[in-house]
């Protein structure tokens, strides 16, 4: 017995759109699967939620107990990937004090921020990190564990901390090999 839906078993889950070679634990949670997109070569592990407008590219990784909440959207790129236990929330209150908080309370007493959450091409989230509305984590940056990611990150960086902060540039090297790959992928 296999721990992820088989491609029949994915097919009876609604999603808007599915590629090949996708693994979705069955411990996982879906919740709005029609407005949620998944390319090829995608792996989603145990206890991820998944709620919301989502689209995920090809050869992406979405580790345990990772949360996608995207009711202000959240797309993920190609060759990407969240460590376990990341949260994105393309959705928040506002907690300042002015507002009321929580899904209980009728709007009009509520200030939710709604704003799209992008990761780009081969861009990376370390374990436990947040990632908040309207952030862009551009190519290739990587957010460190641990991290606290409210505003864009520059291409081609690391980024570690609480809020997060550039500590140094990314290696490119990652371009020739999945060069070589899609070379070799195309020769097949």
């Amino acid at each position: 017995m296999s721990s992820f839906y088989s491609p029949e078993e994915l097919k009876e889950l609604g999603l808007k759109k599915i590629g090949c070679s996708v693994l979705i634990s069955k411990k996982a949670s879906i919740y709005s699967p029609s407005t949620i997109e998944l390319g090829n070569n995608v792996r989603i592990d145990d206890f991820c939620i998944l709620s919301g407008n989502i689209k995920i590219g090809n050869y992406v990784h979405i580790s345990a107990y990772t949360a996608l909440y995207g009711k202000g959207g959240i797309v993920i790129g190609d060759y990407c990937g969240c460590s376990p236990r990341c949260t994105l929330f393309s959705q928040t209150d506002d907690f300042s004090g002015e507002y009321m908080i929580g899904p209980l309370v009728e709007d009009e007493y509520t200030n939710v921020i709604t704003k799209p959450i992008i990761m780009e091409k081969y861009s990376q989230i370390g374990a436990n990190s947040v990632v908040m509305p309207g952030v862009t984590i551009k190519e290739g940056a990587v957010a460190g564990a641990l991290s606290y990611v409210v505003k864009e990150l520059e291409p081609w960086t690391i980024n570690v901390g609480i809020p997060t902060r550039k500590i140094k540039e990314r290696s490119k090297q990652l371009l020739k090999l999945a060069d070589k790959r899609e070379g070799k992928n195309n020769n097949v």
